[in-house]
């Protein structure tokens, strides 16, 4: 997987970059605006000595998210999924500045952070990807644990090693059955399928993972058959309580730990900023190109694009780097090329019982 590239890319350290004062610089001002697989691929598609590159991001690390169910189980350690993105940036020859961005103006084509005063592009390159969706269910937020970033999910490792050290029955609730609620559920079973912990997967649709063919829904049940599991399929959620799951028809699920696999949602800096309606992931072009500002592109979760793609990591790698490519060829005043995803295969993997 070309995702792996970025590993493979940083692991080896190579001297840093003195930083160019602005002053006597030539060279035209990139910014790149969060660290997931969008922005880091972009980040290092852009050569250093063409372009005056920053990347801002409120994290310390690019997280392999795609491998962060399995610290579920402790396969991984948080520490084997991240790279930080300072060496990782000085590598590249770029600058790494960590902070949250405030606002985005593309009148004046300059960002502002809560730390720093305003900072200038030639070009921007926006990967923010999502933030938590709570699809309106109250409770979210209070009750539940959400299963998005590597930190998250050791969060719910945690939480999982000490229910297992008890001596009854302990309930725990997955909320969907995509394909994080699947990959969680095998972990679970991976590490904890001896223990007294039961285990119902609640989701709205008709079957599991309905993006993936219909026999996988099957395959699941027949491998989960054995253990302490149940599937509340084509239920709702209306409440998630402290120690409940409430359901849509009145039923409460007893729940000693709630994992909301809820997915993305558009952060509201997109909205505020122009760049999208609210609510929404910011349009873009066949080129990645926001819609109405043309020094502004748009990559990984963050865009909205002409044809739909699934959010993945995979995809988001792809973006970043034509995102890049036509951000260099914009500031040279070259014609753009369009984003053309190459071909994924889907990989879910259950735990030790299957993939």
């Amino acid at each position: 997987d070309r995702s792996a590239l970025i590993f493979c890319q940083v692991h080896s350290e190579g001297p840093g970059v003195a930083p160019v004062k602005r002053g006597i610089d030539k060279r035209k001002r990139g910014i790149i605006l969060g660290g997931g697989f969008a922005g880091l691929a972009a980040a290092l598609e852009l050569r250093p000595e063409r372009h005056d590159v920053w990347l801002s991001d409120r994290r310390r690390w690019f997280e392999c998210v795609p491998n962060s169910h399995e610290v579920l189980a402790g396969v991984k350690s948080p520490e084997l999924l991240r790279l930080p993105l300072d060496r990782s940036l000085r590598w590249a020859g770029h600058k790494f500045l960590r902070d949250t961005v405030t606002e985005i103006d593309p009148v004046e084509r300059r960002v502002a952070t809560r730390r720093r005063t305003a900072i200038g592009y030639d070009a921007l390159i926006v990967a923010l990807g999502g933030v938590d969706a709570t699809r309106g269910v109250r409770g979210v937020l209070e009750h539940a644990y959400p299963f998005k970033s590597v930190e998250q999910c050791h969060r719910i490792g945690r939480r999982l090693e000490r229910l297992a050290q008890r001596r009854k029955p302990t309930p725990v609730v997955i909320v969907g059955g995509g394909l994080e609620g699947v990959e969680a559920l095998g972990e679970i079973l991976r590490r904890y399928r001896s223990s007294r912990m039961h285990v119902t997967v609640v989701e709205a649709r008709e079957r599991l993972v309905p993006e993936a063919p219909a026999a996988l829904d099957t395959h699941v049940r027949e491998l989960c058959a054995p253990y302490e599991v149940d599937f509340a399929m084509e239920s709702s959620v209306r409440i998630i309580e402290p120690r409940a799951v409430v359901l849509g028809d009145g039923r409460a699920l007893r729940s000693d730990l709630t994992i909301w696999t809820g997915g993305p949602a558009p952060p509201s800096l997109l909205a505020e900023s122009g760049l999208a309606p609210r609510g929404a992931w910011a349009p873009v072009d066949g080129t990645l190109q926001s819609k109405g500002r043309p020094q502004i592109f748009v990559a990984g979760d963050a865009a909205d694009l002409p044809t739909p793609l699934s959010k993945q990591g995979y995809y988001a790698y792809d973006m970043g780097v034509c995102a890049a490519r036509n951000a260099e060829r914009l500031l040279a005043g070259q014609g753009l090329t369009r984003f053309r995803p190459s071909g994924k295969p889907m990989l879910i993997s259950f735990g030790d019982l299957s993939c």
